[in-house]
C-alpha cells in the first residue's frame, strides 16, 4: 500500500487536464504579437494602395491630353481618399533631348521635338495604431 502523498503525486504527474492551457498560456504573446504585425502591415499597404490610385488618377487626366500642373495636383489629391494630415502632390512637367534636359519650347540638335515628361509624386505618412511609417510613391508619363 503507497502511503497518500505518493498516490496523489502520482495522479498529478499522470493529469493531463491543464496541459492545453499552459500551451495556449505559451503561445498566446507570439500570437497577438502576429495579429498586431499584420494589422499594422496591412493598414500600410491600404494606406499606400489609396495614396497610389490619387497619383494614378492625376495620371490619367495627363494621358488624356490634360496639362495644367495645378490641376494634376488638384485631382491627385483629391482622388486619395483617408490622406495623411501631411499628404502632399507634387507635379513636375520637364523635357529631354537625347537624354539631356531641354526646354520644352524649342527643337533638339538634331531637329527633333523633345520628348515631354510629367511626373507625379505623393508622399505621407501613415501612422497605425502602433508605429509610422513614411510612404511615398511616383509615376512618370510621357506626353510625348
Amino acid at each position: 500500500m503507497t502511503p497518500p502523498p505518493l498516490r496523489a503525486l502520482r495522479r498529478f504527474r499522470t493529469d493531463r487536464g491543464g496541459t492545453a492551457a499552459v500551451e495556449f498560456a505559451i503561445l498566446i504573446p507570439m500570437l497577438m504579437v502576429m495579429v498586431i504585425g499584420v494589422i499594422q502591415y496591412g493598414g500600410l499597404i491600404l494606406g499606400h494602395q489609396q495614396m497610389h490610385n490619387g497619383i494614378a488618377s492625376g495620371a490619367v487626366y495627363v494621358m488624356r491630353g490634360g496639362s495644367d500642373t495645378t490641376a494634376i495636383h488638384d485631382i491627385a489629391l483629391g482622388a486619395w481618399p483617408n490622406k495623411p494630415s501631411d499628404a502632399s502632390i507634387s507635379v513636375v512637367q520637364s523635357c529631354t533631348c537625347a537624354g539631356a534636359a531641354s526646354g520644352c519650347s524649342a527643337l533638339c540638335s538634331d531637329q527633333s521635338y523633345p520628348l515631354a515628361f510629367t511626373t507625379i509624386t505623393g508622399s505621407g505618412t501613415y501612422t497605425g495604431l502602433f508605429a509610422s511609417q513614411s510612404m511615398t510613391a511616383t509615376q512618370v508619363i510621357r506626353t510625348r
